[in-house]
């Protein structure tokens, strides 16, 4: 398995995201602490460098784990599920540049916040989940013919109103029925929500495209009371080989969450 630092140069208001600023500055950061790769969190693919970064990243020995695109609903207000279909639309459009500029660095792209929310009003739930599984299918359409992989990530209940659970996410990925279309599981999110994380695990194996690591208090491995060794334990259990992402708050600082965040897994590794 392989570790990456996250790292976003947009001003996010909040964002569990270790480094903040030039994509350069996360891509050197993380060959200092011996990570394979970074996820960079984009507003829009403009707001880096591709050629650089790439070109950076190609002389440092580092991969791209995953484009994240929360920031296109958290500070754009784009969804799949908005009202509007101008605004479906233009979600649709941001995700599609997105997969292009994974398929330039070799990621994965996250659907993740970006999905909405379906509301309050359960009677337009049954709409809003088709317009949901339409973007989603034009998104995968387009991943697809890329030779990107996008990965479906169940969110907790205070963050949106559906798919908080692996098991909800891996029916809409069977539903959607795309080889393109993988989950991403989170542990502060599992946390939360699933009444066997380990299990849960398990059942996404045969869909799992990324992992995220972070602690029940959203910081870095270590500093919580998630069993990340049991978590560890399962992922090479099922034959799991792809990024462990650090998705964690930047505290106390970002060199010290990075650090303690690679010396605490790849330690718990070595101890499986």
């Amino acid at each position: 398995m392989k570790l990456a630092l996250t790292v976003t140069p947009s001003p996010a208001r909040f964002a569990p995201i270790l480094v903040r600023g030039p994509v350069e500055d996360g891509l050197r950061l993380a060959a200092e602490f011996g990570y394979d790769g970074v996820e960079v969190h984009l507003r829009q693919p403009g707001d880096m460098d591709r050629v650089a970064v790439r070109m950076l990243a190609q002389q440092l020995g580092l991969g791209f784990c995953m484009i994240g695109t929360g920031m296109a609903a958290g500070e754009d207000g784009l969804t799949f599920v908005d009202p509007d279909p101008d605004v479906r639309r233009r979600a649709v459009e941001r995700m599609l540049q997105q997969i292009d500029l994974a398929g330039y660095l070799g990621a994965a792209v996250a659907i993740g916040l970006i999905r909405g929310s379906l509301g309050k009003d359960l009677a337009q739930w049954p709409t809003r989940m088709h317009w949901f599984l339409a973007c989603t299918d034009a998104c995968c359409r387009a991943a697809l013919q890329a030779g990107v992989n996008l990965v479906l990530e169940p969110i907790n209940r205070y963050e949106t109103d559906f798919l908080n659970t692996v098991d909800e996410t891996l029916e809409v990925v069977r539903q959607v029925g795309s080889p393109a279309l993988k989950v991403l599981v989170d542990t502060f999110h599992m946390n939360i929500e699933e009444v066997d994380m380990l299990a849960s695990v398990r059942r996404a194996a045969p869909h799992l495209g990324r992992v995220h690591l972070a602690d029940s208090n959203r910081q870095s491995p270590g500093h919580g009371h998630v069993d990340m060794r049991g978590v560890l334990r399962v992922l090479r259990e099922v034959g799991y080989q792809g990024y462990l992402a650090f998705e964690v708050l930047p505290l106390p600082n970002p060199r010290q969450a990075a650090e303690d965040a690679a010396r605490t897994v790849r330690g718990l590794l070595a101890g499986l």
